[in-house]
C-alpha cells in the first residue's frame, strides 16, 4: 500500500543547522535528473549508470522540489521489466524507498498502475492515483538483506497498465545489523505499512533526526498526550529510533486501559512485524516507572511490561493481522500512573520467492556485458518473476531455476560471446543466428544438455571448437555464413545423426 507525503515536504525538512552531521549511507537517486542536487540536507545523484532503459521527462508543477522535478519513464511495451542495478554488500541490510509524483508528465490525467520487483520477487503494485488526486506524492518502503553484490529494483507492466510506468526517486539506505532483527531475511523482506510518532499532528520527522532517513509520520487520536521530560539513548534500542519520537506519548488516567486503533490503514490478511516504543514521561527518579500488559487485536503481545524513563521497545514477528487493529494497554493494579505509548512501526512480511541459481545469473550478466546492445530488460533476475523473465531467455519450470534456452534470432545484436557461456550447463538451445556477433566461438564442453546450436549468419571468426563433437545430445549445429577459419573438426565430421551446416 502506498504511503503519502506532500510534494513540497522534502524542501520543508531542509536542516541547515545540521549540515555537519554524517549523511545516511547508501544511494539517493534522483531519477531522470542531469545533475546532483542537495535537498533536505541529502545529496541526490542522477540515475545514469544504474539503469540503461527508459526516457526522461520534466514535471511542470510550479515550485516543485528538485527531487520530484523529473521522472524516468518506460514507454517500451516489449520490455518485460525495467531494472535499476545497485551495488551492495552481501548480507547487509538496507531500506529501499521508491517515490512517485506523476505530475501529468505524459499529458494524461491519471497515473499508470504497475508492479515493483525486488531481486526477482514481486514486492507490490504501484497505484498512486488517489495520492496524486489529493496533491500528494506516494512512496513505498521495504527492508531487505542483500543476497549478492548487486540488488535489482525493477518496474514492470501488469494487466492494469495503460500507460508508461515511471519513477521520481529511488533510495537505498544502509541499516545497522541489529535493526528489525528477529526476521529471517533469507526468506522475508519487510514492507513498511506505518511508522508513526504518537501524540502529534503535522510534519514528518526524518533525517537528520533519524540518521537512517526513515519517515516518522504524526499520529494522534482522542487520547490525551503528555510531554516527556528526559531523553533516551537510541543506540540502546535495536531499531535505533530517533530521540524525537519519544518527546510525546499518548496516555490515559491511572487505573484505566489505553486503547489505540493503529495503524490508520485497513490491513490485508498477512503476517506482520510490529515494533512498539514506550517511555515513562516523568523526570527520572526511583518512582518514574509504570507496568502494564500489551495486547494487539486481543492477543497477548507483552505481559507485565515495565516502562521507565530510559524507554523500552517490544516487537513481534510473524504477527497475523487483518482489517483494523487495536492496541490495548492494561495497567497493573499497583502501577502509579496510566499506560503510555510513544511510537510504533508495522511492516508486512513479504516472502521471497525462488531465485535463479547464482552461477547462471553471473554467466548471463557477463553475456549482457559482452553484448553492445542487449535487450533493455536484461537486468535483474533473468528468470523471475516468471512472467517478467529476460527477453529471449527460457528457464526451467521445476527444481532449481536454471537457464535452459537462449533465442535472440535476428535481434540485431553485436558484441561477442564470453567464455562464461560454458557455465550455463542446463542450456538445451542456443539460437543467436542473424545477428552481428563477432570474435571466436567460446568453449562449450560443459553444455552436455545442449541439443541445438544456431550461430549462423553472424561475423564470428577463428576455428570451430572440436569439443562440440563430444556433446552427445547436440543434434543441430548451424555455423554457416560467418568468418570462421580452418577445417571442420574430425569430432564433428564423425558425429552420427547430427545436422551440421
Amino acid at each position: 500500500m502506498p504511503l503519502s507525503i506532500f510534494f513540497l515536504l522534502l524542501c520543508l525538512l531542509s536542516p541547515p543547522l545540521h549540515a555537519a552531521l554524517p549523511l545516511p549511507g547508501g544511494y539517493y537517486i534522483n531519477c531522470g535528473a542531469s545533475q546532483e542536487e542537495t535537498t533536505g540536507g541529502i545529496q541526490w545523484i542522477p540515475d545514469e549508470g544504474f539503469i540503461n532503459a527508459g526516457n526522461v521527462s520534466k514535471i511542470g508543477t510550479p515550485d516543485i522540489v528538485p527531487v520530484l522535478a523529473t521522472v524516468r519513464y518506460f514507454p517500451d511495451e516489449s520490455a518485460r521489466k525495467y531494472c535499476y542495478n545497485i551495488p551492495v554488500a552481501r548480507g547487509a541490510k538496507y531500506l529501499i524507498r521508491s517515490t512517485y509524483y506523476y505530475g501529468g508528465f505524459d499529458g494524461g490525467e491519471k497515473p499508470p498502475v504497475f508492479d515493483q520487483i525486488i531481486d526477482g520477487t514481486k514486492w507490490s503494485t504501484v497505484d498512486t492515483a488517489e495520492n496524486y488526486a489529493g496533491g500528494l506524492t506516494a512512496y513505498y518502503e521495504i527492508v531487505v538483506a542483500a543476497q549478492g553484490r548487486t540488488l535489482s529494483f525493477c518496474l514492470a507492466r501488469n494487466n492494469q497498465t495503460t500507460s508508461s510506468p515511471f519513477i521520481s526517486a529511488l533510495e537505498l539506505v544502509s541499516l545497522e545489523d541489529s535493526m528489525y532483527n528477529g526476521t529471517d531475511f533469507a526468506k522475508y523482506a519487510l514492507s513498511t505499512v506505518a511508522r508513526h510518532r504518537f501524540g502529534y499532528d503535522g510534519e514528518i520527522v526524518s533525517y537528520p533526526d533519524d540518521p537512517f532517513n526513515r519517515y516518522w509520520e504524526a499520529f494522534t487520536d482522542s487520547n490525551p498526550y503528555v510531554e516527556c521530560h528526559s531523553n533516551v539513548t537510541p543506540s540502546e534500542f535495536w531499531n535505533r529510533p530517533p530521540e524525537t519520537v519519544f518527546q510525546r506519548a499518548l496516555t490515559t488516567s491511572r487505573g484505566k486501559k489505553l486503547a489505540v486503533q493503529w495503524p490508520p490503514a485497513t490491513l490485508p490478511s498477512a503476517a506482520y512485524y510490529v515494533a512498539l516504543y514506550f517511555q515513562d514521561n516523568r523526570t527520572p527518579s526511583p518512582f518514574s516507572w509504570r507496568v502494564f500488559d500489551v495486547t494487539v487485536d486481543g492477543r497477548e503481545f507483552y505481559k507485565g511490561l515495565n516502562v521507565s524513563a530510559e524507554g523500552v521497545m517490544v516487537y513481534g514477528t510473524q504477527w497475523s493481522l487483518s482489517g483494523k487493529v487495536e492496541i490495548v494497554m492494561t495497567p497493573s493494579s499497583d502501577s502509579p500512573v496510566g499506560p503510555v505509548i510513544n511510537a510504533g512501526e508495522i511492516l508486512q512480511m513479504v516472502p521471497f520467492g525462488e531465485k535463479t541459481i547464482t552461477r547462471d545469473v553471473i554467466s548471463m550478466e557477463e553475456l549482457a556485458r559482452n553484448l553492445k546492445n542487449p535487450p533493455p530488460d536484461w537486468r535483474g533476475d533473468p528468470c523471475l518473476p516468471r512472467q517478467h523473465s529476460w527477453t529471449g531467455v527460457s528457464c526451467s519450470q521445476s527444481g532449481s531455476i536454471r537457464i535452459v534456452g537462449l533465442n535472440l534470432t535476428n535481434f540485431g545484436l553485436s558484441g561477442s560471446l564470453p567464455s562464461s557461456i560454458n557455465n550455463l550447463t542446463a542450456l538445451s538451445n542456443i539460437w543467436l543466428s542473424g545477428n552481428n556477433l563477432s570474435g571466436p566461438i567460446p568453449e562449450m564442453s560443459s553444455l552436455r544438455n545442449l541439443v541445438s546450436l544456431h550461430l549462423e549468419d553472424n561475423q564470428l571468426s577463428g576455428s570451430i571448437p572440436s569439443s562440440l563433437g563430444g556433446l552427445e545430445n547436440l543434434k543441430e549445429i548451424y555455423l554457416q555464413n560467418n568468418k570462421l577459419t580452418g577445417n571442420v573438426p574430425e569430432s564433428l565430421k564423425k558425429k552420427a545423426g547430427a545436422d551440421i551446416k
